[in-house]
């Protein structure tokens, strides 16, 4: 069942980790929002207009009927979660929060940044918003790999990242880590648990949005 939100728009592009996390999380729930398209190849997310919107000139956002806009993509998935809190994706008690909470953020800054950075150093397309190191490329290929080996180790006996449940780390992870995946930045033989989650992950509908 397909729930229709109203009075919500959200400005998207299908590319980048950030719009993918979102729309997972919606096709996870059921949700449907109103969408419009900011095209990334036209730098529409760079104007004065836009700007005045998002001063990060980034998406998505999320803008509520009230006017406001949400311009974090956890923010934006926490916020619906307040209102459409089943399936539960981040966790039903103090506890499950909690240790959402922390996965997540051990996710964002201990595994994803190398892979992020990995990928911003090398593209053209960032070369405007940031001072690309190339000899940092493969320094952050060195460390994603040695998180990645620490990552499989610690879920050794869990089906998902922050336990036996799928949750928002799960698609933070997913999301994060496809943008290197595509470049060649992945996980190796040595991560069998990593790579049966990913195959696990994959399988979900929700992968494809």
């Amino acid at each position: 069942m397909t729930i229709r939100l109203q009075g919500l728009t959200l400005l998207d592009n299908q590319a980048g980790s950030n719009t993918k996390r979102v729309r997972m999380y919606l096709a996870e729930k059921g949700l449907e929002i109103r969408r419009e398209n900011v095209e990334f190849s036209k730098l529409e997310h760079r104007t004065p207009e836009f700007r005045k919107i998002n001063p990060m000139a980034a998406l998505p956002v999320l803008r509520l009927e009230d006017g406001t806009y949400l311009t974090e993509s956890y923010a934006i998935c926490r916020y619906l979660e307040e209102f459409h809190p089943n399936p539960p994706l981040f966790g039903t008690t103090p506890k499950e929060r909690a240790i959402i909470e922390m996965w997540n953020r051990r996710i964002e800054l201990d595994v994803a940044s190398y892979v992020t950075s990995y990928v911003k150093h090398q593209q053209p397309f960032f070369a405007e918003v940031l001072t690309q190191v190339p000899e940092y490329v493969e320094a952050c290929r060195h460390d994603a790999l040695k998180k990645f080996d620490w990552l499989d180790a610690d879920m050794e006996g869990r089906s998902y990242i922050a336990g036996d449940d799928f949750t928002v780390v799960d698609i933070t992870t997913y999301a994060r880590l496809s943008t290197g995946k595509h470049l060649g930045l992945f996980f190796t033989d040595k991560h069998p648990n990593l790579l049966r989650w990913w195959d696990r992950i994959e399988k979900r509908p929700s992968a494809l949005a």
